[in-house]
């Protein structure tokens, strides 16, 4: 089943009804509350950044449950999810720093909750929605621009790593039914960052053979939405255990990089030359991502890996006709899309390993070691 088949089935949301304007104050303030939904009162427990020296310094806090203003909604928060990046945000060498007030932002840039509160005047988002976001929070639609640090969640802006957060309404997406809030947690980064590479940069089909390194969030996001494509996969890892498992996922091919330094060669022996990359890792594998492509072959780069001590040669690049696009995650419109397709297609994201909140360095661990297939969240709620 293609994903193009799944998205023109794709449901229109509900369209966020207006109050109507009554006379009698007390009908009036029950509308507003109905409207704006209710803060519980009291404490609640959230993680900040800290010192950012070390995952040590991350700190389990309690504040005040904060009210939402105007373009806000409160949100319980049901799972989080961790991405890569979060662990340089927690070592402050992520290359953007925090904002401000980086010793208590609240980390991570995936999440899933229920609305509780919205601020003023909101009429997109409604009370009692179950409701994701990406973490570029002003992105809606339309190319990446810089501005977009000045929002972005989890790094200079508050994240999902709390009881109870606070979010932008303007980025919030609405999570259906039947996806599940431990699902919906991991689709803010690694999902609409495979779905951006796949579909709206590499158009996918199913005459393509798509090649995705290792077997982490974006990778396993890569293989589902590839498979759903009608593709065949080609997936590198350094475990013949991990290969396994992407076997019993669905990939067509596999090949262990850590036996064959030239995987390169043995992947384009094996298919021919692959016409999508997702290149996870960077510049460190472009030369060997470069060999297993065949010509006119699309390379989306998603790894920020440290360069090699030799820069790339690139030779590829002409002698195939390559082209090469760097990404970073998605748009709100790209990540409605995604979920309008899961939703559909019943696709279901891999969760290797689920936390409790109040070990959430724990997630910080797991993520820097590698030694998972998929994603890591930590449950919150729900």
């Amino acid at each position: 089943m293609s994903v193009k088949f799944l998205l023109s089935r794709r449901s229109t949301m509900a369209a966020a009804g207006s109050l109507i304007a009554v006379n009698f104050s007390g009908l009036a303030s029950a509308a507003r509350e109905n409207q704006l939904g209710l803060v519980p009162k009291g404490k609640m427990r959230t993680w900040q950044l800290g010192e950012q020296k070390s995952f040590d310094t991350l700190a389990l806090v309690e504040r005040p449950i904060p009210k939402p203003g105007p373009g806000q909604a409160l949100i319980k928060v049901h799972y989080a999810g961790i991405a890569a990046r979060d662990q340089g945000i927690a070592m402050n060498m992520f290359p953007v720093p925090p904002g401000p007030r980086a010793g208590t932002l609240i980390p991570l840039s995936e999440g899933c909750g229920e609305v509780l509160a919205v601020g003023a005047g909101e009429t997109r988002i409604k009370v009692g929605w179950r409701v994701t976001a990406p973490h570029w929070a002003q992105w809606i639609s339309g190319p990446w621009l810089p501005a977009n640090y000045i929002a972005d969640v989890g790094n200079t802006i508050d994240g999902w790593l709390g009881e109870y957060v606070l979010m932008p309404t303007m980025a919030l997406v609405q999570v259906p039914d039947n996806v599940t809030s431990e699902h919906a947690a991991t689709l803010s980064g690694s999902g609409v960052t495979a779905w951006h590479a796949l579909q709206e940069v590499a158009h996918v089909r199913s005459d393509d053979t798509v090649l995705t390194l290792g077997t982490g969030g974006v990778s396993t996001f890569g293989l589902i939405f590839a498979k759903a494509a009608g593709a065949r996969v080609v997936v590198t890892s350094s475990s013949d255990a991990k290969l396994d498992q992407m076997k019993k996922l669905g990939a067509d091919i596999t090949v262990n990089y850590k036996t064959n330094p030239q995987w390169g060669k043995e992947v384009f022996d094996k298919t021919g030359g692959v016409s999508v990359v997702m290149e996870n890792v960077g510049p460190a594998t472009l030369d060997q991502s470069m060999t297993a492509c065949g010509n006119n072959a699309r390379i989306v780069m998603i790894g920020t890996g440290r360069p090699p001590a030799t820069p790339p040669n690139m030779n590829g690049m002409y002698l195939k006709n390559l082209m090469l696009k760097a990404i970073s995650a998605g748009s709100r419109t790209m990540m409605e899309n995604m979920v309008a397709a899961m939703s559909y297609g019943n696709l279901k994201p891999v969760i290797a390993l689920s936390v409790p909140f109040s070990d959430a360095r724990r997630a910080y661990t797991e993520i820097r070691d590698g030694d998972h297939l998929g994603k890591i969240v930590i449950k919150i709620a729900g």
